[in-house]
């Protein structure tokens, strides 16, 4: 029995790993984030691999965008690095520059399975040291 288990085992081990990269059987959708207040904000996103990704830097009156896709049937949001790796976002948020996640104001994703994405625009400001955030 135990060679058995070996000799499947092998074989199992001997299959390339399928690792799924690019945008194809995903929906397009899209964050943007404008600053409505008069202090920078900085953008930030935290994926399944508990890896920070800098989305960028808002300059009071300026806006920054990040390209997301969404997998109906997982509900899982992604980014895709520059290998085009697909990164599950666990949470993005938008705070005061230096001091991103102790002043934050998170995103809501669409997590839902079978939920479609819509493009989220939201404007953001400082304030007494809080970032809000509200939809456009």
């Amino acid at each position: 029995m135990s060679c058995f288990l070996f000799f499947t085992t092998a074989i199992y081990a001997g299959e390339p790993a399928e690792s799924q990269r690019g945008a194809q059987g995903l929906l397009p959708f899209s964050l943007t984030v404008g600053n409505g207040g008069t202090s920078p904000l900085d953008c930030q996103a935290t994926t399944a691999h508990w890896y920070s990704l800098d989305l960028g830097r808002v300059a009071a009156g300026k806006k920054i965008s990040a390209p997301l896709w969404k997998n109906l049937a997982s509900g899982e949001v992604i980014i895709l690095n520059e290998y085009q790796d697909r990164m599950p976002v666990q949470r993005i948020w938008c705070g005061a520059e230096g001091q991103s996640w102790q002043t934050r104001s998170e995103v809501i994703l669409p997590t839902g399975r079978g939920e479609r994405p819509q493009s989220i625009a939201l404007t953001c400001a400082s304030l007494a040291g809080s970032v809000a955030c509200r939809p456009d």
